[in-house]
């Protein structure tokens, strides 16, 4: 049963229809008085059509007004077929070829359309009743007959049945076969709607699943062009759908391993369909990912393609890399333990024997030479080993509230007084307001910035700025080291932080492996950011405490 929204639709448009035909009924009538002399007057025929003008206008007023549709329909349709037997009576009857009663069955089919089956049957036995009861009028004189209907008084009453019968018959008809198509075009349309709705709530379905994924989705087909990247994806490659619909996975990725054979092979192979590259984003970072691919699954093969699933590891990388080096540091810790009880005694021997024969009055300039040399590298051994010593001790439990803006500030203007800055170097210093308190060690944390700033200035030997920065940043403090040295490439700054990786040809490698170590201590963290040839920065971040907490 159609419901009141489309019965409501179909009202307005036989309202329409209704208006259209009366329109042009009103056109041809003007049209045929204009051009002829002979004819009848045709006045009556412009009430009609006035008329019927009037009752569209009462009909819309209805619709709006009025909530019941059925009513409405009985209401309209009837109008419709006294408006079709005034036009029959004014143009002619069944012997004339007039041709206004079709307009019968077009009327009754209208309303079978809107009222289906038993009732449309109603419409029809309405439209034989007024044919018939017009004929029978004029033919017993009940009304004149008119220049239009002179044949109808004098027509034999068999052929007056047979008019009526044949109308009645033609009604029917038309309302039996109008209200079954109706009725299966509403079925089919409610089966439809219902299809309709379930392809919808399944689409959103999918946008709900592929945006609850908090993995990065990509189908290519099979030449290795994208078709569709999901949000989360477009966030991880840095780029819209827009801009890598229909590119190659190589020239996204930057990688012959996408090339489309390579993508079947993966496909095709349990074992290859995993892997991890390096991706560059537009705005220059480096990011790692890993990609697994699989084949496309479609009804077609010919249509297939590839599903790349993709996820950020960069973070995961950095934890991998944290615990490697932790593990590094612990081994070397624990070398340095024995390496203190291996080397620590020869050491000092060498040094005292070395500096006793310094003292004797008869060595030679080029003896003196070789023992100074002696001494020299003793020292740095050693340097070395308490280096590793420091690896060795467990760290501090016990820290208090240091005032790390005023340290740092003191250990600047020694570092600028320092042999460490040379003519063509300069240091920069800005502090914010603070307070900068943190629980720490004030030697180490000393240390740290020495170990930071020395390597900064290694970096410039032929001089450039040294910016250094503490701030508040949240709830943590900022010491930040920007030089405008020699840079470093992306694995050199995955290992930065690893023992012996020195980026000086007399460094030991372990100044940044003791900072590490330290502030992971001290429950910060220390990030690098470096492009080469153009400088690196280094930053610091330890926890404030409130000046409150500490008083």
């Amino acid at each position: 049963m159609a419901t009141d929204w489309t019965q409501e639709h179909r009202l307005k448009r036989l309202m329409f229809f209704r208006v259209v035909m009366i329109t042009t009924l009103l056109l041809i009538a003007i049209y045929v008085e204009t051009v002829s002399e002979t004819l009848l007057p045709v006045n009556p025929l412009y009430f009609l059509i006035a008329g019927t003008y009037g009752l569209t206008l009462v009909y819309a007023v209805a619709l709006r007004l009025v909530p019941y549709r059925q009513i409405q329909v009985y209401v309209q349709v009837i109008f419709d077929l006294l408006v079709i037997t005034g036009l029959i009576y004014l143009t002619g009857g069944p012997g004339n070829r007039a041709g206004f009663m079709l307009l019968y069955p077009i009327s009754v089919l209208s309303g079978s359309v809107l009222l289906y089956r038993r009732k449309s049957l109603v419409l029809a036995g309405v439209a034989t009743l007024f044919y018939a009861g017009m004929l029978w009028a004029v033919r017993d004189g009940w009304v004149a007959a008119g220049q239009a209907l002179t044949d109808v008084p004098a027509m034999p009453v068999k052929h007056v049945l047979y008019s009526i019968f044949v109308t009645g018959v033609a009604c029917a008809t038309v309302a039996l076969i109008g209200s079954y198509l109706a009725e299966s075009l509403e079925t089919v349309g409610q089966k439809l709607e219902q299809a309709t709705e379930q392809v919808a709530d399944l689409q959103e379905l999918n946008q709900v699943v592929v945006r609850s994924i908090h993995s990065g989705l990509i189908t290519a087909d099979l030449g290795s062009r994208v078709l569709y990247v999901n949000e989360f994806g477009e966030g991880i490659l840095g780029r819209r759908l827009a801009d890598l619909r229909g590119r190659r996975l190589r020239e996204i990725f930057g990688s012959v391993l996408f090339e489309a054979s390579a993508l079947e092979a993966r496909a095709s192979h349990e074992r290859l369909e995993r892997l991890e590259i390096a991706y560059r984003r537009p705005a220059g970072e480096d990011v790692d990912l890993g990609v697994s691919v699989s084949p496309l699954a479609t009804a077609d093969p010919r249509n297939g393609g590839y599903l790349l699933v993709f996820q950020n590891l960069t973070e995961i990388k950095r934890l991998e890399r944290e615990v490697r080096t932790n593990e590094k540091l612990a081994a070397v810790g624990e070398m340095a333990a024995h390496l203190a009880h291996e080397i620590r005694n020869p050491l000092g021997s060498i040094s005292g024997s070395a500096q006793v024969l310094m003292a004797e009055a008869n060595i030679s300039a080029e003896q003196g030479r070789l023992l100074a040399i002696i001494t020299r590298e003793s020292k740095r051994l050693s340097d070395t080993l308490n280096q590793f010593l420091y690896q060795a001790r467990p760290s501090v439990g016990a820290r208090g509230p240091v005032d790390i803006g005023r340290l740092i500030s003191e250990a600047v203007t020694l570092l600028r007084n320092g042999p460490e800055v040379g003519p063509a170097h300069t240091v920069e210093f800005e502090i914010d307001k603070g307070p900068h308190v943190c629980l720490a060690d004030p030697d180490q944390i000393t240390q740290v910035f020495w170990n930071i700033s020395r390597n900064a200035l290694e970096a410039m030997p032929a001089g450039g700025t040294l910016r250094i920065r503490v701030a508040m940043d949240g709830g943590t403090l900022l010491l930040s080291c920007r030089d405008q040295g020699r840079g470093m490439g992306s694995e050199e700054q995955r290992r930065i932080f690893e023992p012996f990786q020195s980026g000086t040809p007399m460094g030991t490698g372990l100044g940044l492996a003791i900072v590490y170590r330290i502030v992971r201590d001290h429950h910060g963290d220390i990030s690098l950011r470096s492009i080469p040839g153009q400088g690196t920065e280094l930053e610091v971040r330890l926890p404030l405490v409130s000046v409150g907490a500490t008083a």
